[in-house]
């Protein structure tokens, strides 16, 4: 038996045969420097990437693709979001589901004196709740809120729409985590008021890993450049170039996975959000209905959660770590994550920290007979 993967929520597999068709592109018509040179090649190159710009700009709602700024990685978008936007005294609200790629630039920022910051309670499949926990915690100083759309261990979906309103409300900065959204729900930058959402091209969105993507609101303040270096434009001055996307982009760019990346956009455009979402999401609940049938595994959350929020679910099999319980699949051929996911507020949240938990994330290609074939053998494990 071949290997059956169940590990889309750190990175999807496969990917639709356009991406590698694109990316392959870059041995052939795209090989040289985008938007360095003024011969064809470079030419062609910048307008290839300009194309991807483009599509991520409609995809999340910017009416101005300069306004996407192409990272290495999602976690790459949220440090520049947390060290470009605040400054020495200023107050940041995250919530207690966030992943180490806020938690520790955060938590840096606060060791070293320069924000205040406090972790909100929230209450998932309860919206009012999470949103009167984070309206009580706002104080005079705070200047942001940074909220994972959908927890990465867990699937939980956060409110962000209407925290997005408290935010404009309170004037204060609204910033979103989309890894485990961005291509599976819809994030409109426009029209529900983000100021900054990091993304990576990886996961959802079925590009080439080493590629994210930075969106800036209309309406949102500049950032402090992270790095400053050669953008192919105003040369001659010392100063970084204040023009998006130049302002963020420092050095070569990765052409060859933001080929890749522009057809997986088109891919999930061309099959919808909406497509993508109900069928990860059946296909999780199927999981879940088959794994809280066998005697002595626990699922975290329920199918109710999991129709709102991510497919992502997390399981223990008793006696087991989860680390163990992903051991023992992985020698029956199924691809799952075990541990804490980075993730230690949200496994505190659920007391799961001591044991971590089994994850399974399901993709657009998985299938109904992936998912019983899962069960079955957890079946097996819960049996030993």
């Amino acid at each position: 038996m071949g290997m059956i993967y169940f590990d889309n929520a750190a990175t999807t597999w496969p990917k639709p045969a356009a991406v590698r068709e694109s990316a392959v592109g870059f041995f052939g018509r795209y090989g040289a420097n985008p938007g360095r040179s003024g011969h064809r090649m470079s030419m062609d190159t910048a307008t290839a990437v300009y194309r991807c710009r483009e599509a991520a700009a409609e995809l999340f709602d910017l009416s101005d693709p300069s306004r996407v700024v192409f990272t290495q990685n999602c976690t790459q978008g949220l440090n520049q979001i947390l060290q470009g936007a605040l400054l020495p005294g200023d107050h940041l609200l995250i919530s207690d589901l966030e992943h180490n790629s806020v938690l520790r630039p955060a938590y840096r920022l606060v060791q070293q004196g320069r924000i205040q910051m406090d972790v909100v309670e929230t209450a998932p499949g309860d919206d009012d709740a999470t949103l009167e926990a984070f309206s009580r915690a706002v104080r005079p100083n705070t200047k942001m809120m940074l909220v994972t759309h959908c927890s990465n261990v867990f699937g939980f979906r956060m409110p962000v729409e209407r925290l997005a309103a408290l935010a404009r409300q309170r004037h204060i900065l609204m910033a979103v985590d989309g890894a485990q959204s961005a291509g599976v729900f819809d994030i409109r930058c426009e029209r529900d008021g983000y100021d900054y959402v990091a993304v990576p091209g990886h996961k959802g969105l079925y590009g080439p890993t080493g590629t994210g993507m930075l969106l800036i609101g209309r309406d949102a303040p500049p950032l402090a450049p992270m790095m400053s270096g050669g953008t192919g434009s105003l040369s001659r001055e010392l100063l970084q170039p204040q023009e998006l996307p130049d302002a963020l982009e420092s050095g070569t760019l990765n052409t060859f996975g933001i080929l890749g990346l522009l057809a997986g956009i088109r891919f999930v455009q061309r099959v919808t959000t909406a497509q993508i979402r109900e069928r990860e999401h059946l296909l999780a609940q199927r999981l879940c209905h088959g794994l809280m049938k066998i005697p002595g595994v626990q699922v975290y959350g329920d199918a109710k959660s999991l129709e709102k929020g991510a497919a992502v679910l997390s399981f223990g099999v008793e006696g087991q770590t989860g680390e163990q319980t992903a051991q023992l699949l992985a020698e029956k051929g199924f691809a799952l994550r075990g541990g804490l996911h980075c993730a230690p507020l949200a496994h505190r949240k659920m007391g799961t920290l001591e044991s971590g938990t089994a994850r399974a994330g399901i993709g657009y290609f998985n299938t109904a007979q992936q998912v019983d074939a899962l069960c079955q053998a957890v079946a097996q494990l819960g049996r030993r």
